[in-house]
C-alpha cells in the first residue's frame, strides 16, 4: 500500500532508519499540483545515487488512481506529452485547519495547469481560472445517475465526477489529449515547501482595497498585503515564506484588482521560486532537506495514467520555469455583462452566481499552436483583425444587417436601434450560431465600410466573406455596446479647444526592490 514502504536508512530522519510520520489516508485531489514538480529534478539526482531501493520506496509512497476516460478522446500524439497538474481545495488531512471538510464538500480544482512538452523539449504551461464558466461533459456519478452535458464552474468538475471528469472536460475544452494526471493536496503543499526550507516571494505595493461579503454575509476588507480570508499578511517587498505562509500566499484571491488572475500570477511566481530552491545545492547536498523533500513529494502526490519515470521527466522539462524561460499562458476571462444577461454591478450570472466568461477565440489562440482545437473556432478566426482600419466611410453611407449570436434574447433589435441612432442604415436580420466575439463579415468591396461598423462595436473582429454581399454584424456574447465611430482626420468643431492631455497621476514611492 502507498506509504507502507520504509524510507531507506541513509535518507531517514530517524537514527533507527524508520519512517517517522503519522499515518494518513490518501486523497484523490491536490491543493496545488504544480508545486510538486519542484521536487522532481531533485528527485532525479537522488534516484541516480540512491539506486533501486530508493526508487522502490518512492514508487511505493505514491498514490495511483484509475482514470475512466473511454474511447471518445483526442487522438494521441506520440511526439508530445501533455500533463494535467491539479491542486484542489480539499481540506482532507489538515485537521480542519483551513475550515474543515464541513465547509468544503469533497474537493474542487482550485488550481489547474496544463503542461505541454513538445518533441523538441519546449514546454508551455497554460493556467485555467477556477471560476470560468465552461461546458462539463456528460458523466455518471457514484450512485449510477447519468448527468447530461451542462454548463458549470470549471472547478466543479472534479467535485462532481472526480479526476476522470476533470480530464474529460479539459480534453473537450482544448482538443488536446491529456496523457498524464498529477495532483497534490493542502497538507502535501505545506510539507513540500517546508522540506526545502521555504522560498522568497515578491509582494508589490498596491493601494487597492477589496470590499466584499464572505460566505456568512459579513463585510470584509482585504488588500494584497493583508487578507483575513487566506491568512496572508506581509509585504510589500521580498519576503521569505515557509509552508504555512506559502499556503496563504498562493490561496489569496481577495485584495487584488484582478482577482483570480492575480492569484494565478502569484502561483506561477511561487512555482518558479520553489523549482529554483529545490534544485539548488542547498537542498541536494543536505541529507535532511533532500530526504524530507523526497518524503513530502512522493507522499503528497496522486497520479493517474502516469509512472514515476514520467513524473520525473516532467520535472526535468520544468527547469525552464526556474530559469524564467518557460512559456506561460493564462486563459483570459471577464465578468458577465448586460449583453450576457448578467449583472455588471456584481459580476454575477443568473443560475451560476459569480463566474468568469472566456472567448473561445482567445482559448484557440493558446491551444492551436500546441496541437489543440476549440469547437466552432477556425484558424481564420484566430487571425482576424481585432483593430479596425481608418474610418473613412460615414455611418450614413453604411448599410448593415444585424444578427444575434449572443444567446441574449432581443439583442439584435436593441443593437439595430443603437446603430440607427448613430446614423447607420441598420436592420435586424434574426439569429445566428452562438459565438463569443462579435464579428463584422463583409463582402467584396466593403472593407472600408466594415471598418466603420467595427469601430462602432468595440471588441468586434472584421473578416472578409466572399459568400455574402454587403455587411453582416453578428453579435457575440462579448458584446459590450455601440459607440460613435471617430472619423479619420476628424478635427474639433469650430470655436472649441482640443482637450489638454490628462495630467499624470501622482506617483507614490517606488516599489521596494524584489531580488528574486
Amino acid at each position: 500500500m502507498p506509504g507502507d514502504s520504509p524510507l531507506p536508512s541513509r535518507l531517514s530522519l530517524r537514527g533507527d532508519g524508520g519512517f517517522d510520520r503519522s499515518r494518513r489516508g490518501r486523497f484523490r485531489g491536490g491543493r496545488f499540483g504544480a508545486v510538486l514538480t519542484a521536487a522532481l529534478s531533485a528527485a532525479v539526482l537522488l534516484f541516480s545515487v540512491g539506486g533501486w531501493s530508493l526508487y522502490a520506496y518512492a514508487n511505493g509512497n505514491v498514490t495511483h488512481v484509475d482514470l475512466d476516460l473511454g474511447d471518445d478522446r483526442p487522438a494521441a500524439d506520440h511526439d508530445v506529452e501533455n500533463y494535467l497538474l491539479v491542486g484542489t481545495d480539499s481540506r482532507a488531512g489538515t485537521g480542519d485547519e483551513y475550515g474543515g471538510s464541513s465547509l468544503v464538500a469533497g474537493q474542487r480544482s482550485d488550481t489547474t495547469m496544463l503542461i505541454h512538452v513538445a518533441g523538441d523539449g519546449a514546454t508551455t504551461m497554460v493556467s485555467f481560472p477556477r471560476d470560468t464558466l465552461v461546458v462539463i461533459p456528460e458523466y455518471t456519478d457514484a450512485a449510477g445517475k447519468v448527468h447530461k452535458k451542462h454548463r458549470g464552474r470549471f472547478n466543479s468538475a472534479i467535485t462532481d465526477g472526480g479526476p476522470s471528469l476533470l480530464v474529460k472536460m479539459i480534453e473537450s475544452l482544448t482538443g488536446m489529449r491529456v496523457d498524464h494526471y498529477v495532483s497534490v493536496d493542502l497538507a502535501g503543499f505545506k510539507q513540500i515547501t517546508d522540506a526545502i526550507g521555504g522560498v522568497d516571494v515578491c509582494v508589490l505595493p498596491s493601494d487597492f482595497k477589496d470590499h466584499f461579503q464572505d460566505d456568512n454575509k459579513r463585510w470584509r476588507v482585504s488588500t494584497n498585503t493583508n487578507d483575513t480570508m487566506s491568512g496572508w499578511s506581509g509585504g510589500p517587498g521580498t519576503l521569505h515564506v515557509n509552508g504555512e505562509q506559502a499556503l496563504a500566499f498562493v490561496r489569496q484571491r481577495h485584495g487584488f484588482m484582478q482577482g483570480d488572475i492575480a492569484r494565478i500570477n502569484r502561483q506561477q511566481q511561487f512555482l518558479g521560486a520553489v523549482l529554483r530552491k529545490a534544485t539548488s545545492g542547498d537542498v541536494l547536498t543536505n541529507p535532511l532537506k533532500s530526504s524530507a523533500l523526497l518524503r513530502a513529494a512522493t507522499g503528497a502526490v496522486t497520479l493517474g495514467n502516469t509512472t514515476l519515470d514520467e513524473l520525473m521527466a516532467l520535472g526535468l522539462s520544468m527547469k525552464g520555469m526556474a530559469a524564467g524561460t518557460m512559456h506561460v499562458e493564462t486563459l483570459p476571462t471577464r465578468a458577465p455583462g448586460l449583453a450576457d444577461g448578467g449583472n455588471p454591478d456584481n459580476g454575477t450570472l443568473p443560475g451560476f452566481g459569480a463566474v468568469q466568461l472566456y472567448d473561445p477565440v482567445d482559448l484557440a489562440k493558446i491551444v492551436m499552436p500546441l496541437g489543440g482545437q476549440v469547437e466552432g473556432v477556425t484558424l481564420e478566426d484566430t487571425t482576424a483583425s481585432a483593430t479596425p482600419g481608418p474610418v473613412t466611410v460615414p455611418p450614413a453611407q453604411v448599410a448593415v444587417a444585424v444578427y444575434n449570436g449572443s444567446g441574449t434574447s432581443g439583442l439584435a433589435a436593441k443593437v439595430t436601434t443603437a446603430l440607427v441612432r448613430e446614423g447607420f442604415q441598420a436592420t435586424s436580420a434574426g439569429n445566428a450560431d452562438p459565438r463569443a466575439a462579435s464579428q463584422v463579415r463583409y463582402g467584396p468591396g466593403q472593407e472600408q465600410a466594415a471598418w466603420t461598423v467595427q469601430a462602432a462595436v468595440p471588441g468586434s473582429i472584421a473578416r472578409a466573406d466572399s459568400t455574402i454581399t454587403g455587411i453582416h454584424l453578428i453579435l457575440g456574447s462579448g458584446y459590450t455596446g455601440v459607440v460613435a465611430p471617430a472619423m479619420a482626420g476628424a478635427t474639433p468643431a469650430a470655436g472649441t479647444t482640443p482637450a489638454a492631455p490628462a495630467a499624470a497621476a501622482p506617483q507614490g514611492p517606488p516599489p521596494p526592490p524584489c531580488t528574486l
